[in-house]
């Protein structure tokens, strides 16, 4: 078979550079990410072997009037095989996320979702602009900006089918009494009495800081009890759930070094120890627990092979239910599109070995009998748009268990961020360079689409306050903690929703 070549164009048709391809991944067609290489030459993507099965391609491309997000390229759900010689992505990807939001479109009129005279418009508009795009499609400079605008218009029209049809669910559901709406709470007692008084205003569920303790030795913990402890005491008196995490996690940041020494079968016996302590103790006040974190071949700087992360895994899982039959126990994941996958890098550089997506871990978790109750799913800005963003977490549900949102952050301002441990920003942006009033906008359609889900129980922000934070400009509060535009829209929506706290 000859090379496929994959080319992309600017909306004047002008061939994009080399560096554009970098976001260039491919998935089959149920989004598991493929480990493929490609080359650049003669102005395109090159796959000298294409998948075996069929595939989609997905690439970052920025669309005047939106912004810069992932787009999808499936062939309406059919998928390429590779003897296409040459695709034009510009039109592939125009084509395939009309077809996308069509499918979202009729799904949402069989539950009869009013669906705005404005959503039919834009839709009617991507469809005579793709008409035009198909016509011309040896021309890119009469192709390239047809299929920008057809683009253009569905994304915009998708992310409204998905909004206005959660905003029909919940219209139709009602108030869901036991949803959870949290932080982590890492700034309590010391951001002062304005943070205290903006999260207990806000909401009713803490994430309390456990980084791998069990696998620390006893003075360590007893150390870290005090803090623990404090915490809790003041989640206790304002009615807010607490949660602990995580109980394992072999990323840098939660790893003791001393562990870094010690064989696979001492760090299981630690793991075990430190784990029927912790639950034992916090039994009845603390019952909800990241039991581990990011275990599928990410955070994994002992490189454990993935037969001992699944094993670690079921220790997590088992011990935690052992000490305390009424937990909850939470398997967390990061980067839940997978893109790491098909990249062969994760943050400490090129892996060699093969490597699980969230989704394939998950899967091995359930194949092995492991016994936990919840699907973790962290969301930092992703770069996608939220048609997208909902489908992601559709294929969550597949397990047939609750899922949280252990973990999410956009930023409310465009530039880099000193204070924050990630520091720079990703380079997607969605409805315009970052800022407040985006921020906010973002967290109305999040959540509503959220809410909307009946297998999401639980959505948790990180972090509350720009102030020792992880996410750059990623806070409801400032770092002078006044509330931003963002904190105020949401305590709006979830008032709305007859959350007021």
């Amino acid at each position: 078979m000859p090379p496929l070549r994959l080319r992309a164009y600017t909306p004047d048709g002008q061939p994009l550079p080399p560096r554009a391809y970098g976001s260039l991944y491919l998935t089959d067609l149920e989004r598991n990410p493929l480990r493929q290489r490609s080359t650049f030459a003669d102005g395109a993507a090159v796959l000298a072997d294409a998948p075996e099965t069929h595939f989609a391609v997905i690439m970052q491309l920025a669309v005047d009037g939106f912004g810069r997000v992932y787009q999808v390229a499936d062939s309406g759900g059919h998928g390429y095989t590779g003897d296409e010689g040459e695709l034009n992505l510009n039109y592939e990807f125009a084509a395939s996320r009309l077809a996308s939001v069509q499918v979202a479109y009729d799904e949402g009129e069989q539950e009869d979702c009013d669906f705005s005279e404005e959503v039919g418009e834009r839709l009617r508009r991507a469809a005579e602009a793709l008409e035009r795009a198909n016509g011309a499609i040896g021309d890119p400079e009469r192709c390239a900006p047809a299929c920008e605008e057809s683009l253009r218009e569905s994304l915009w029209a998708g992310e409204q089918v998905v909004f206005e049809r959660a905003r029909h669910e919940i219209a139709n559901r009602g108030k869901r009494d036991d949803f959870l709406f949290g932080c982590n709470c890492f700034g309590y007692p010391g951001h002062g009495e304005e943070y205290v008084r903006g999260f207990t205003e806000l909401l009713n569920f803490a994430t309390l800081p456990f980084y791998s303790l069990s696998l620390r030795d006893a003075q360590q913990r007893a150390q870290a009890y005090t803090r623990l402890d404090t915490m809790l005491e003041w989640t206790q008196r304002n009615a807010i759930t607490a949660k602990g995490h995580p109980l394992t996690w072999f990323h840098r940041a939660g790893l003791p070094e001393e562990v870094r020494t010690k064989s696979f079968e001492e760090v299981e016996k630690l793991g075990r120890t430190g784990i029927r302590e912790i639950v034992l103790r916090y039994a009845g006040q603390i019952d909800i627990w990241d039991v581990i974190n990011e275990a599928h071949d990410w955070g994994n700087e002992l490189g454990y092979s993935q037969e001992q992360l699944l094993h670690m895994t079921r220790l997590a899982a088992e011990t935690t239910k052992e000490a305390n039959p009424g937990a909850v126990a939470i398997v967390n994941n990061c980067s839940p599109f997978g893109e790491y996958v098909a990249r062969s890098r994760t943050y400490f550089g090129e892996v060699e070995r093969p490597m699980r997506a969230p989704i394939e871990y998950l899967r091995a978790c359930i194949d092995a009998g492991i016994d936990f109750d919840v699907v973790g799913v962290q969301l930092y800005y992703p770069g996608y748009d939220m048609l997208e963003i909902s489908r992601l977490l559709d294929r969550f549900a597949q397990f047939g268990k609750p899922v949280h949102v252990t973990e999410l952050g956009v930023s409310s301002e465009n530039q880099p961020d000193p204070n924050a441990y990630v520091k720079g920003l990703s380079g997607a942006h969605w409805h315009g360079e970052w800022s407040e009033q985006i921020q906010a906008d973002w967290i109305e359609q999040f959540y509503t689409l959220c809410y909307s889900k009946p297998y999401i129980e639980a959505i948790t922000w990180w972090d509350f306050a720009d102030k020792g934070h992880f996410w750059p400009h990623g806070g409801f509060l400032r770092p002078d903690m006044s509330p931003k535009m963002s904190y105020d829209r949401l305590k709006a929506l979830l008032a709305a929703w007859g959350h007021a706290r």
